[in-house]
């Protein structure tokens, strides 16, 4: 056989040895989806709550440079250290038990002043002891007692009440399906809007992670502590979702 007879046999062999090759990206059918952004948020009431007070004795003002007393800086903590353990046998006394009071390390540091409006004048200094103590709190109704037992005790400063709630992941999780939902009923009326078929769920992303975070309010003394004056009002929660569906190659009628 000649060589230009053999060449169309050749090319023919070597046609189908050849490896079919998957069709490309670009010509691949363009995927259906639709894209759903959604949110959701929850207002909850809190169950409980932390009391932040604070005991402060100090030296008495000495100028600036001057001798220190270390018998004076000894006897403020003693005498820091006996107004603590009064306040908390005060506490216990009215229930509070000893693992929902936390007390915390002294804080020395030293305090500047100066003597009256005399700008030229020396500073004054002094060495302050502080010691904090938190409360916990699972029945709100006993916030007021507890306030007005503080200060019948003496302490010099209540920082503030830190509100929360007891089931915080409870909480979290029903905000998340709170706003999962509300993809679902918007991806629903889009669909029907554009009379097309929601197929399954491609993807799913959080935007915004559902965090509880307490409520922090501050606090006054008052000459009669009552549940109004400590009203928490409500915590809020929020979530986010992004969610993908697929759609379904038969279109499906509106009827609507």
């Amino acid at each position: 056989m000649s060589v230009s007879l053999r060449l169309p046999t050749l090319l023919a062999l070597l046609a189908m040895s050849l490896p079919v090759l998957p069709v490309t990206a670009a010509e691949a059918p363009a995927s259906r989806q639709i894209e759903v952004q959604a949110s959701a948020s929850i207002d909850v009431l809190p169950d409980r709550a932390t009391l932040s007070a604070v005991l402060v004795e100090a030296t008495p003002l000495v100028e600036m440079g001057g001798q220190r007393d270390n018998d004076a800086t000894t006897g403020a903590r003693e005498k820091l250290e006996k107004r603590s353990t009064a306040l908390i046998k005060a506490l216990r006394k009215m229930g509070i038990d000893n693992d929902r009071l936390h007390a915390g390390n002294l804080s020395v540091y030293n305090e500047q002043q100066l003597q009256g409006d005399d700008q030229a004048a020396p500073l004054k200094e002094r060495v302050v002891i502080e010691r904090k103590l938190d409360i916990d709190i699972n029945d709100l109704t006993a916030l007021p007692g507890i306030i007005d037992a503080l200060f019948t005790n003496g302490i010099d400063r209540l920082e503030g009440i830190r509100y929360d709630v007891s089931d915080r992941e409870g909480v979290e999780d029903k905000a998340l399906k709170q706003a999962l939902a509300r993809a679902y009923q918007k991806a629903e009326l889009m669909a029907n809007a554009l009379s097309v078929t929601l197929g399954d769920v491609e993807r799913i992303q959080e935007t915004r992670s559902p965090v509880l975070r307490p409520m922090m309010m501050a606090t006054a003394r008052t000459e009669q502590a009552d549940s109004a004056t400590y009203t928490p009002g409500t915590i809020s929660v929020d979530a986010g979702v992004l969610v993908n569906w697929s759609l379904d190659a038969s279109p499906t009628k509106n009827t609507n």
